[in-house]
């Protein structure tokens, strides 16, 4: 990252919450502001799997596709924009002092995500953002990167404990929003989200999730968290919406 107004290079070190350039004490960028990023993923559009996720601040999320090109507002400062391709992911971080574009690939030789960053000038603003649709985020968490997780299924369960479903046995993995359940030696999941309970009943050292449709999910608890699990489950599915 370079300053804007002497163009020197800011240390790698420096604390982002400060608006000042160590080396000539100018502003870095101006409070309140808005500018515009484009983001362009380059690549072969019948690539198999070729969407590119993009995160931006861990709070909003994006998916540009090869060959795409999407525009958003962020607001001037320190910005941390994560790509990810499968489970390859590449983190930049960005001084908005104007508008960027950002060319973005995955490079299947090498398996890494390549990025070319660059800033708009001012006199070019029309030609590059004149007649561009603003790109509507996937999803924007209020939580940040948790929130994200959690949306994308990726965050770390509340509870795991060894449990029975019928004749089954397996894992339990208990999250803020949902319920897996992993049969021994298999790896599949099968996943109940709370959304979709409308009553947790007490059964015989088991948890009894009943859904539409009079379905039931019927899961073992051990004895020593039995209360604490079934207080958590009436929480987290009382916060969904449902009773």
């Amino acid at each position: 990252m370079n300053c804007h107004s002497c163009k020197n290079a800011l240390p790698d070190n420096l604390n982002t919450k400060i608006n000042f350039c160590p080396i000539c004490g100018g502003k870095l960028f101006e409070d309140g502001k808005k500018f515009l990023i484009e983001v362009i993923c380059t690549g072969q559009r019948s690539l198999t799997g070729g969407t590119m996720m993009l995160f931006l601040d861990d709070t909003v999320f994006y998916e540009v596709h090869p060959g795409e090109k999407i525009y958003f507002p962020a607001r001037a400062g320190f910005h941390s924009i994560k790509f990810r391709h499968n489970i390859r992911t590449k983190t930049i971080q960005i001084l908005l002092s104007s508008d960027f574009s950002i060319k973005v690939y995955y490079n299947s030789l090498s398996s890494l995500i390549e990025t070319s960053v660059s800033e708009v000038d001012e006199k070019d603003h029309d030609a590059v953002f004149g007649s561009v649709k603003i790109t509507e985020p996937v999803m924007v968490s209020k939580d940040g990167k948790r929130g994200i997780d959690i949306m994308l299924g990726e965050d770390d369960p509340e509870y795991e404990l060894n449990s029975t479903t019928g004749l089954k046995e397996g894992i339990l993995r208990i999250y803020a929003e949902r319920i897996e359940f992993t049969e021994s030696g298999d790896f599949k999941k099968d996943t109940l989200q709370f959304k979709d309970v409308v009553a947790v009943r007490k059964r015989l050292g088991s948890v009894d999730l009943q859904c539409a449709g009079n379905v039931h999910k019927v899961y073992s608890i051990p004895k020593d968290i039995y209360n604490e699990v079934i207080a958590f489950l009436n929480n987290r599915i009382g916060d969904s919406g449902n009773e």
